[in-house]
């Protein structure tokens, strides 16, 4: 790949700084070095994610599938290991929420059992800047205001210390399932762990190559399609995505026409696969993981099988994927089809937990947490330890 070397043409473009939200420099301790020590002790994860309320019919399904999931992980995984959800959210008073015990309460100490913390979050496109807003946060609003996709990642710069205190952080989406073997696993070497996007093209690459040499960043041209799950530290995910967020800011600001980031323009994709506002997201973690990991040079760094779609007939056992993802198509599991009610009609979805195939087991999760009340899910939940 040809990785332009000049600035001439560029001096005109202004870097975006903020280090309002910079957690410092990247931590080198690896407290877990092994697996096997780490399941002799207290271990604490948190699953990160935003809950948008303007869709809430469809986030509420996701969200109770995915807590379903980890139900079946925390009557799995090593007795003294918890898995919390934390959900960021612009309304914490949601009855639906409060009855699947999700509260604004954080973990007290690392016995307790399931905590579903609500954390109140304000839409950047929501948001009225004051006189003395700096610049910054006038760049924030301004580029991402179009953009929904901003609030999924700036919840985890802006209240990174609701997770400071977990051993390891996942960042996700809430339309997942957690599989068995997530149960027991946990970053190899302390690695920042991330699955695979589907973005990424020689074009893409030689504009993200190009931003890195301006910038005067690490580049390594061979990893591509960085996904947007992660798995590791809370400092390492606060200081990534921090360093996403810069640079989706300065994507969106210097190499995108202000028409290309309006979202009747953006949501036709008519640019996809190249360069495409759409995915500034992707573009921008991109870009942190190679400045603040160096692609593992600085910190370990991993790409493994994150977001496994839920179509997959692979076999989901201890030895299968950690995390699965559904995908924008109609194939089962699909959550279109879930989330319009036609299974029922067109596919029964498992009733009892008999296959080991990916798409069972997301479709199993599924069906019974529709079956299940808040009540009993909460209750499933809290006392998961204690059977």
């Amino acid at each position: 790949m040809t990785i332009m070397t000049t600035r001439s043409n560029l001096a005109n473009r202004m870097m975006l700084t903020d280090t309002s939200h910079d957690p410092g420099p990247a931590e080198a301790t690896c407290v877990f070095d092994s697996l096997e020590t780490a399941r002799t002790r207290p271990l604490l994860r948190a699953v990160v994610a935003y809950f948008s309320v303007s869709q809430t019919a469809v986030y509420f399904d996701q969200l109770k599938w995915c807590m379903r999931s980890l139900l079946e992980i925390a009557t799995t995984e090593p007795a003294l290991w918890r898995t919390d959800l934390i959900i960021y959210i612009e309304n914490v008073t949601i009855p639906d929420l409060l009855d699947l015990g999700c509260s604004t309460t954080p973990r007290q100490n690392a016995s307790e059992p399931f905590k579903c913390l609500l954390v109140e979050y304000e839409r950047v496109q929501d948001r009225v800047l004051s006189a003395n807003a700096t610049e910054y946060e006038r760049n924030l609003h301004e580029q991402m205001k179009e953009y929904p996709f901003i609030d999924s990642i700036y919840a985890l710069v802006e209240h990174a210390s609701t997770y400071s205190n977990y051993d390891y952080v996942v960042r996700s989406d809430l339309d997942v399932f957690f599989p068995p073997a997530f149960s027991h696993w946990i970053p190899p070497n302390c690695a920042f762990v991330t699955g695979n996007g589907a973005y990424s093209d020689p074009y893409n690459m030689e504009k993200l190559a190009m931003v890195a040499n301006y910038s005067g960043i690490h580049f390594n041209t061979t990893i591509w399609n960085i996904g947007s799950t992660w798995i590791g530290s809370p400092h390492l995910i606060a200081k990534v995505a921090a360093r996403t967020v810069h640079w989706m800011i300065h994507l969106s600001k210097n190499e995108f026409a202000p028409k290309q980031r309006t979202s009747a323009w953006w949501s036709m994709a008519l640019l996809w696969p190249e360069w495409h506002y759409g995915v500034v997201l992707l573009y921008g973690g991109h870009l942190a993981v190679n400045e603040v990991l160096q692609s593992g040079k600085q910190h370990p760094f991993l790409k493994l099988d994150l977001d496994h779609p839920t179509t997959s007939t692979a076999n989901c056992t201890l030895n299968g994927p950690i995390h699965l993802h559904t995908y924008q198509n109609h194939d089962y599991f699909s959550k279109y089809v879930f989330s319009s009610r036609l299974y029922n009609e067109t596919y029964s979805l498992p009733s009892v937990l008999n296959s080991t195939r990916c798409c069972d087991y997301a479709g199993y999760m599924a069906a019974d947490s529709l079956n299940m009340t808040c009540a009993e899910l909460k209750t499933r939940l809290r006392t998961a330890k204690l059977s």
